[in-house]
């Protein structure tokens, strides 16, 4: 369908289908704009998040008793 055959069946519904279709196509804009923010770029994360050098360390008594 392109967009003459589609604006001629908009136009054809009454206006209260009208508006309804107007208020469905700005939300999916607003998904469309939700989904496009969520994306993730490589590096964006660079030099914010530290590793522990010890990471890999077991971790000792005090910490699985629940002792500070």
């Amino acid at each position: 369908m392109n967009s003459l055959q589609l604006a001629h069946e908009i136009e054809v519904l009454p206006p209260e289908l009208q508006k309804q279709v107007f208020d469905f196509v700005a939300f999916l804009k607003k998904q469309q704009l939700k989904q496009q923010a969520n994306k993730r770029t490589v590096g964006e994360y660079r030099e914010k998040i530290r590793i522990a050098d010890d990471f890999d360390e077991p971790l000792g008594d005090d910490f699985w008793l629940g002792h500070s």
